[in-house]
C-alpha cells in the first residue's frame, strides 16, 4: 500500500504532465487544450497551477476578462503571490484599466522597478501627471540611467508645462544616456517653449534622420522653428508630410499653404487649398483669407 506522501507526489506529478501536455497542444489543438485545464482546474480545485496555466493561455489570446477571473481565482489560493498581483495589473493595464491596474499594483509588498514604473505610466494614462512625477522621480534616486524613465517624466514635465523641470532633466539624460532619438523630439519641443529656435531646430532635425515626427502638434511646432530661424523652405516637407498621414486637422493646411504662397508655389499652394476643402466643406477664417490671397495671386 502506497504511503500519503507517494501518493501525493504521484498526483502532483499526473498534474504537472497534464499542464505540460495541455500547453504542448496549444499551438495544435487549442480548444482540446483549453478543455484539459478547465478538467484540470474542476479536479484540483485548491490548486492555484492549472488555473493560471489557463489564465496564461487566454492572456496569450488576449481574451484578457477571461485572463483575469482566472488569475483572480488563484489569487484566492495564494494571496501572497506578488507575481500574481503584478500579472492581475498588467492584464487589467492591457485592458486600458489603468485605474484598476493600480489597485492591483499597490497590493504588491516591495513593488521593484518595474511595478513603479508601471504604476507612473498608469497614472500618467489617466491625467495624474503629479502623481506619476513623483514615482519617476524617486526611481532616478536609484535608476539613472535607464532612458524610458527619463522619457515618461520629461512627458509628464512637459503636459503640467514645467518646462525648465523638463530641460534639466533632458540635460541629466544626455549626461548619462548620451543622444537618443525619443530624446531629441523632447529637447525640440522643450528648446521651442523657450524660444531657442536653432538648438529646437536641430534636434528636430536629426530626429527626422532616422524617421518622421509623427504628431501633428509636433510637426506645426518643428515647422515653426524652422520659419523663426529662417528657413521656411525646410518647414514644407514636414508639413506635407504630416498631412499625408492626417488630412483632417485644418492647422497644417493652414500652414502649408500659408508658407506656399510667402515662397510664391501658387499652384502648390492651390492643389492643397482643393485637398482642404474635400476635408472641410466650411473654411477656418484663415483659409478663407488665404483663399482670397491666391485668388488675387498669378501663377
Amino acid at each position: 500500500m502506497r504511503h500519503p506522501q507517494e501518493i501525493r507526489l504521484l498526483a502532483d506529478r499526473d498534474l504537472q504532465n497534464l499542464i505540460l501536455r495541455a500547453e504542448a497542444l496549444m499551438k495544435t489543438n487549442w480548444i482540446h487544450a483549453v478543455q484539459l485545464l478547465i478538467r484540470a482546474v474542476e479536479e484540483n480545485p485548491r490548486d492555484a497551477r492549472p488555473v493560471i496555466a489557463l489564465g496564461d493561455f487566454y492572456q496569450k489570446r488576449q481574451l484578457f476578462e477571461k485572463a483575469v477571473k482566472c488569475y483572480q481565482t488563484a489569487l484566492k489560493l495564494q494571496p501572497d503571490d506578488n507575481q500574481l498581483k503584478l500579472i492581475i495589473g498588467n492584464t487589467f493595464f492591457a485592458q486600458g484599466e489603468y485605474q484598476l491596474a493600480i489597485v492591483y499594483y499597490d497590493q504588491i509588498s516591495d513593488p521593484q522597478a518595474d511595478v513603479r514604473y508601471n504604476k507612473a505610466l498608469a497614472l500618467a494614462y489617466l491625467g495624474r501627471n503629479s502623481e506619476s512625477i513623483a514615482i519617476m522621480r524617486e526611481m532616478m534616486a536609484v535608476i539613472d540611467n535607464n532612458p524610458f524613465i527619463y522619457f515618461l517624466l520629461i512627458e509628464q514635465l512637459l503636459r503640467i508645462d514645467d518646462y525648465e523641470a523638463a530641460r534639466d532633466y533632458i540635460a541629466k539624460a544626455e549626461a548619462r544616456i548620451g543622444q537618443h532619438r525619443h530624446l531629441l523630439l523632447l529637447k525640440g519641443l522643450t528648446y521651442a517653449h523657450f524660444q531657442n529656435w536653432l538648438m529646437a531646430l536641430t534636434a528636430f532635425l536629426a530626429f527626422e534622420q532616422s524617421g518622421a515626427v509623427m504628431q501633428s502638434d509636433h510637426v506645426l511646432i518643428y515647422a515653426d522653428c524652422a520659419v523663426k530661424c529662417g528657413m521656411p523652405s525646410r518647414a514644407i516637407g514636414p508639413l506635407e508630410r504630416a498631412i499625408e498621414r492626417n488630412p483632417y486637422t485644418v492647422a497644417l493646411y493652414e500652414e502649408l499653404i500659408r508658407l506656399l504662397i510667402q515662397q510664391k508655389q501658387f499652384t502648390q499652394a492651390r492643389e492643397y487649398l482643393r485637398r482642404a476643402k474635400r476635408y472641410f466643406p466650411l473654411f477656418s477664417p484663415l483659409l478663407q483669407l488665404l483663399q482670397s490671397r491666391l485668388g488675387k495671386a498669378g501663377d
